[in-house]
């Protein structure tokens, strides 16, 4: 009853502070940051969580997230430990926070499917709610079947203003899911993911593997993934559905071992973006566009690969037919075993990139892909590449120009590239109308 007075009385005196600029009043937001990190410790009474690793510890960590949701929001501390689960910690309230110690502070889920924790109700809205801090694990092999029994490090759904930070996540068939799959409303928004990681290794099986995707975003809007490091062995990072407004920022997305996809846009939803990061080692595709997409926009971000060798399907950035308002810019693309960058969406701009030695499949056998352009597009309507750097010594072209069978390419503009490292330079043999190639090297 203490805590919840003194807890109160915060409430109470954030409600009161303002600050007055230019005759306007700034009320200052209420967050779970305005509790005091000793609020409810799991280990002290009346909870008396082990933290050993052994005991069960569900009972005691979900009542002081009741505790802390009863009184309107506090912060859950977990000291220095490792807490068992035989289920999950269901955060429903507002102002809920899991603070641990990093890696030194670990929840683990004693079983294959369902989440460690998960925020939300699914068709109402909590909000401002946050994990700090904490490891998210479980100690047996998730559960093969992903559409049955998924398994979740943490799930996010019917909530507003949720913030990850510094969190590791390990074994789960989706490490961080965002958004309720297959829903078409916005009851997911405003979800930031930084300063985290999500990995297949340091976990405590001595495999982790994620079958679905180390995070994704199934519907839902304004979402940012910042400062984080994923290491998949399917997919990296895939916006799915209708999930909208998703900012991926100085993201690292690599594993040492090829895997599947690095970022997957799929789905009809709109407004993605990944700017400032890094992609390498994809098995496919280190970012696949597909034909539902619109507004994808892809900047400042190294994509390539850390074996040359590497696998015979690896394409840098693939855009598939019927994606719209796709934007590559400024960005440098390399070492992919066939295209770097291969377009046959709509409404498409490729812009000032630097592609080195892709189509590196040829390297030894010139024969290994014989319709293989660094920067390759096929098919599309009102696409414009402009200003790009290409050189390679395995390509058939540097540029390649086609239609794609009976979608022919149509309104295109080929200006200002240099190509006079790269195969045969430009070959333009689309049969569309309307179009400029000129200025070029």
């Amino acid at each position: 009853m203490t805590r919840q007075l003194k807890f109160r009385k915060r409430i109470l005196a954030a409600m009161l502070a303002a600050v007055v600029l230019g005759g306007g009043t700034i009320v200052a937001p209420i967050s779970a940051d305005a509790a005091s990190a000793t609020d409810y410790n799991v280990k002290a009474a009346p909870y008396n969580a082990a933290g050993d690793g052994i005991a069960d510890d569900t009972a005691a960590i979900q009542s002081a997230i009741n505790d802390a949701q009863s009184a309107g929001g506090g912060v859950v501390f977990f000291p220095k430990g490792s807490y068992k689960l035989s289920s999950t910690l269901e955060i429903t309230g507002h102002n809920v926070q899991l603070e641990g110690t990093g890696k030194g502070a670990s929840v683990f889920l004693n079983k294959g499917e369902d989440a460690v924790i998960h925020i939300g109700t699914g068709t109402g809205q909590t909000t401002h709610n946050k994990v700090k801090n904490l490891t998210i694990d479980r100690s047996v092999a998730p559960n093969a079947d992903i559409v049955n029994s998924p398994s979740y490090g943490i799930r996010v759904e019917g909530a507003r203003f949720t913030t990850l930070d510094g969190v590791n996540v390990y074994n789960a068939a989706y490490g961080i899911s965002v958004g309720v799959k297959g829903n078409t409303q916005l009851n997911t928004q405003f979800v930031t993911i930084l300063n985290s990681n999500v990995m297949t290794t340091g976990s405590m099986q001595p495999t982790s593997v994620f079958p679905g995707a180390n995070i994704v975003f199934w519907s839902g809007a304004d979402y940012k993934l910042s400062k984080t490091f994923v290491e998949p062995t399917n997919i990296g990072v895939l916006m799915e559905g209708n999930s909208n407004g998703i900012n991926i920022d100085s993201t690292t997305v690599i594993n040492g071992a090829a895997f599947n996809y690095g970022i997957m846009s799929v789905g009809n939803g709109f407004a993605r973006y990944i700017v400032n990061s890094i992609l390498e080692n994809a098995h496919h595709q280190q970012i696949y566009i597909g034909g539902e997409s619109e507004r994808v926009t892809v900047a400042n971000s190294w994509i390539g690969a850390g074996d040359e060798e590497g696998t015979t399907t690896r394409i840098g950035i693939l855009i598939e037919s019927g994606a719209r308002k796709v934007t590559i810019a400024d960005n440098r693309i390399g070492d992919q075993q066939l295209q770097g960058i291969f377009s046959k969406g709509d409404n498409v701009t490729i812009t000032g990139n630097l592609l080195e030695r892709n189509v590196v499949r040829n390297r030894l056998n010139p024969a290994n892909c014989m319709s293989c352009d660094s920067l390759q597009i096929e098919g599309g309507k009102h696409v414009i590449v402009s200003e790009n750097r290409v050189f390679s010594d395995f390509d058939r072209n540097g540029i390649g120009l086609y239609d794609d069978g009976a979608r022919k390419l149509n309104y295109y503009i080929v200006t200002s590239n240099d190509t006079s490292e790269s195969g045969s330079g430009i070959q333009d043999a689309a049969t569309g109308t309307s179009k400029a190639v000129a200025n070029n090297l």
